[in-house]
């Protein structure tokens, strides 16, 4: 078990490359952002995500449907624009992740200068790179080419004439290009429609090399200049624009345990200001989501996702823009093109893959500065079956920045303070504005720190979850005399009357009531003999019996 306030410098790998390779003690929060997106965009050919979604209007369709798409593929490239001002070490951002990437790193200069001066700097690293460039004799050109082709270097330098000669673009095919960058993007705007028009066919080249991830770096950025590169090297596809601060004081952080995730987010919605957005990890579970907020009264549901063909996605978009009370359910496709100010909820329903990713997200709320609520739900069921799942032997990035982050749902501490201590922030006082600093951690102590917590750690958070201290009382009070089904109708309005705690969940729908259920089974809770007396029927396990204990307790 990770311990949530310590993370030590051997859990850094990305820090410690930077300070071995290049030098530098310390990566700033939006260097990490940017080296963050790439690793995670480009860590396969395909990205596998787990669909942990329902449909409440008909199981067995739901059923099949997350059968078919448990886990889908995402082959299209991801873009992302960086503003950073010039001198803030943008360089590192796409030198480092190239000692990691699974293919070349392409690297697009608009003067020789520039690109002499980056093979320097990457020598200096002893990283070898291939520079080519126009009037190399064929001695040259075929020296750069064995670079490439003996795997001795994994970085390409090049500028935009030399990118759309056949020659160079044959013998790039025959490799895997993991990343395409386009340093001073703005010469697309500046120089392309006059005296260099290869800027031009920059997005085409890249269409042709089809790299996992696109990157444009600029310090420059009037709305001409982003339109130009939109539409010139994005070829008015989504992307990504990374070009805040990473410590955003007006977001409120805040975590809601939870025994079902469709009930919580109802609940959530009901109560947090509007406009809302909510990030799901699958395209279907956007779609089902949203179907299920709709049929609960939330009219002004729709979902979003890359899937969807443009025009859709160009309709939706400016539904959102125009609308003050709408709840949009996406995945992380949510890019420039809906850069919504006014978002006064972001609600995650599942555990983002780090803490960048998580920050980033969460930053779409209040950036017209106003305060905003990011709300992580905790799907207690599946955080206990992920970490018995962990294979603590994974020592690859990925896997390292994932575990650094899991603690985030458990924290006692200041949320804020974590997440940018991860970042590699080290001055990071607690911020008086996540629900930990509000509601006081001394609280908490004096709460759960009990000996029987102690002895039942699931207790700190089940107590906190709707709904548990009330179904688990009424199982111990209806020991081994319901199924499955009859339980779930009991704990509704139909069992209202019926017996010690029965409809005591009248105000839960349905499908909440069978995923608390189910929930309670996956946690070794409750379980249901297959044969016998008392065969389908709802008894309580002996962990089950002793958090039955202290809820009838807590009830006094």
């Amino acid at each position: 078990m990770f311990k949530p306030d310590l993370v030590s410098e051997s859990e850094d790998p990305i820090g410690i490359l930077g300070r071995d390779r290049f030098h530098i003690p310390h990566l700033t929060p939006l260097q990490r952002f940017v080296i963050a997106n790439i690793l995670d965009e480009t860590k396969g050919s395909t990205v596998l995500t787990r669909n942990l979604s329902s449909d409440p209007i008909d199981d067995d369709a739901v059923s099949n449907l997350n059968k078919e798409n448990e886990f889908q593929e995402r082959q299209e490239t991801y873009r992302q624009l960086i503003l950073f001002p010039t001198g803030f070490g943008k360089s590192v951002c796409f030198q480092l992740p190239s000692l990691l990437l699974d293919g070349l790193t392409i690297v697009v200069y608009p003067l020789l200068a520039l690109m002499n001066d980056q093979k320097r700097r990457l020598d200096e690293a002893n990283i070898s790179c291939a520079l080519f460039r126009g009037g190399l004799s064929q001695e040259e050109w075929n020296e750069e080419e064995k670079l490439v082709s003996s795997g001795k270097a994994n970085m390409v330098v090049a500028n935009p004439e030399i990118l759309s000669a056949p020659k160079l673009r044959r013998f790039l095919n025959r490799f895997k290009i993991a990343h395409f960058v386009v340093d001073e993007a703005h010469c697309i705007s500046e120089w392309g429609e006059s005296f260099r028009p290869s800027y031009l066919a920059l997005g085409e080249t890249v269409e042709a090399i089809s790299p996992g991830i696109l990157s444009a770096f600029t310090a420059t950025a009037g709305p001409h200049i982003v339109h130009s590169i939109e539409k010139r090297l994005f070829m008015d596809k989504d992307y990504r624009l990374v070009d805040s601060e990473a410590d955003r004081s007006n977001i409120l952080y805040a975590v809601v345990h939870t025994l079902s995730v469709t009930r919580t987010l109802r609940q959530t919605l009901l109560c947090c200001k509007k406009p809302a957005i909510i990030f799901d990890r699958s395209r279907p579970g956007t779609r089902l989501k949203a179907e299920l907020l709709k049929a609960s009264g939330f009219s002004q549901a729709r979902f979003y996702h890359a899937g969807l063909d443009r025009a859709e996605r160009c309709n939706i978009e400016k539904w959102f823009q125009d609308s003050d009370d709408a709840i949009l359910v996406s995945t992380n496709a949510y890019g420039m093109g809906m850069d919504k100010k006014n978002i006064r909820t972001v609600v995650h329903s599942s555990l983002p893959e780090s803490a960048e990713a998580y920050i980033q997200e969460a930053g779409r709320g209040g950036r017209d500065g106003k305060n905003a609520l990011a709300v992580l739900i905790d799907d207690l069921a599946v955080r206990y079956y992920r970490e018995n799942l962990k294979d603590k032997n994974i020592q690859d990035i990925q896997s390292i920045r994932k575990a650094c982050f899991l603690p985030y749902p458990t924290l006692s501490s200041c949320r804020r303070e974590f997440l940018l201590h991860l970042l590699g922030e080290e001055k990071t006082p607690e911020c008086g504005r996540c629900d930990n600093c509000i509601e006081g951690s001394h609280t908490q102590r004096t709460q759960f720190n009990s000996d029987a917590s102690d002895i039942l750690p699931e207790w700190k958070f089940l107590s906190r979850a709707e709904g548990f201290i009330e179904a688990i009382s009424f199982c111990d009070s209806h020991h081994g005399v319901f199924t499955s089904q009859e339980l779930v109708d009991a704990l509704g309005p139909h069992g209202k009357g019926k017996g010690e705690y029965a409809g005591c969940l009248y105000g839960w729908l349905k499908i909440e009531r069978e995923e608390l259920i189910n929930a309670l089974f996956l946690l070794n809770i409750l379980y249901a003999p297959k044969k016998g007396t008392r065969k389908n029927r709802i008894l309580l396990s002996q962990k089950g019996k002793a958090l039955s204990r202290l809820a009838r307790n807590s009830l006094v």
